[in-house]
């Protein structure tokens, strides 16, 4: 039954009901005497200040200043305009059974306010002995009642139009809230299962490296020739902890990769392959590598050929195959830059060109010390450019030229 208005919409409400009072009390208390056209007003006037922080009891104080005035035999007076806010405020801020009795209010009210005025005038001047001036006093109380629940109904309706029209402004604000939560979540969900898939590959990685290790110290312990005692003790010593090192890594990484299947990492000698895959599914792909390549380590060459599958995966589901693809490999002195272009397919309702698997991108992009950008462009294009360094050489991030 009580609302909680903010400050600023009760101070609004309080000014603006002791301007109504002191107006229409310059007016009404001049022409009228007693006290009881002061408790009318006075009612009038608080009805309206606390329209917002309760549309009930508002309405249940009109009423009373309502009944006050036609059981003294009052005329219309001008105050009487603050019952059309009381029943905006009941539409517009009440809760259900509240608008229908503000409803019922309005209609009932627009019957009592004709009948009341047309047996006023009835009382004070027309003869009852005159069928005429009967008739006329019964068809203006018709005519009086349609016309005041039409108002009365009308102001109730506003309210309800307008409450309507805020409940669905909060509905979109509230989806919009939603859907923004659940693209986080999206992009959560794909950096934590690429993450799942980096642990694979460096797992595979590091074992390959460690086992390397191990197996040189193994093969070192039975080649050395000089002191065997003290080298024989140094490489029983490496290859233990090498070995006791790829336990531990075996450990720690089965805990991210939640079981996923074995198998060979690629490389950037499988680009070929690839290339000729994503041929194959339809892309009219555009292969141009500039500058010399230089050697990089596992790590960052799955980097790229995972950063480029996922790319050309985007473009062969939201692009347009019917144009070609562009796929430029720039080797720097520092590193390699990496730029996929592709047209974005006119789908009625696509609002972007993002597939869910950029997160992931830029994921393997900083892991490797790089960085990744993806953009839809106003031509209709969608542009990735990654930048994975050669280690110890990696510049700050900075904007590719489109």
């Amino acid at each position: 039954m009580i609302r909680r208005p903010s400050p600023p919409q009760m101070t609004v409400d309080i000014i603006v009901a002791a301007l109504f009072g002191l107006i229409f009390a310059s007016i009404e208390l001049q022409t009228t005497d007693g006290i009881v056209p002061v408790f009318v007003l006075m009612g009038m006037t608080g009805a309206l200040a606390i329209r917002r922080l309760s549309p009930l009891l508002s309405l249940g104080v009109a009423w009373l200043a309502v009944f006050l005035q036609l059981t003294n035999g009052m005329e219309a007076v001008p105050s009487n305009l603050a019952i059309l806010a009381v029943l905006y405020a009941t539409g517009c801020y009440g809760e259900a059974w509240v608008r229908w009795a503000g409803l019922a209010s309005a209609i009932g009210g627009g019957v009592i306010a004709a009948t009341y005025m047309s047996f006023f005038y009835l009382a004070n001047g027309v003869d009852v002995t005159r069928l005429a001036d009967l008739s006329g006093a019964v068809l203006s109380s018709l005519i009086g009642s349609v016309a005041a629940i039409f108002v009365f109904t009308l102001a109730w309706t506003i309210g309800l139009l307008v409450r309507t029209s805020q409940a669905a402004k909060a509905e979109g604000v509230r989806r919009l809230q939603a859907q923004q939560e659940q693209r986080l979540a999206q992009q959560s969900v794909v950096v934590e299962q690429e993450r799942n898939r980096i642990a694979r590959d460096m797992h595979d990685v590091v074992a390959h490296s460690l086992a390397v290790v191990i197996a040189q110290a193994d093969g070192a312990r039975y080649a050395q020739k000089g002191n065997p005692e003290a080298m024989d003790a140094t490489l029983a010593t490496i290859a233990e902890t090498a070995r006791g090192a790829l336990g531990d890594v075996r450990l720690l990484l089965a805990e991210l990769r939640h079981r996923q299947g074995e198998g060979p990492q690629p490389l950037l000698t499988d680009l070929d392959a690839l290339f000729e895959q994503m041929r194959g599914a339809g892309l009219d792909l555009r292969i141009v590598t500039t500058g010399e390549e230089q050697p990089l380590p596992t790590g960052h060459q799955i980097s790229i050929y995972r950063i480029l599958q996922e790319a050309l995966t985007n473009a062969l589901r939201h692009g347009n195959r019917f144009e070609p693809v562009s796929v430029d490999m720039a080797w720097q002195g520092a590193g390699v830059v990496v730029r996929v272009d592709n047209p974005v397919a006119s789908v009625p309702g696509r609002s972007d060109g993002f597939g869910h698997g950029v997160p992931g991108m830029q994921e393997r992009a900083a892991l490797v010390g790089g960085w990744l950008t993806a953009e839809r462009t106003q031509n209709g294009r969608f542009i990735v450019t990654a930048y994975v360094p050669i280690p110890h050489t990696a510049p700050a991030p900075v904007q590719a030229n489109r």
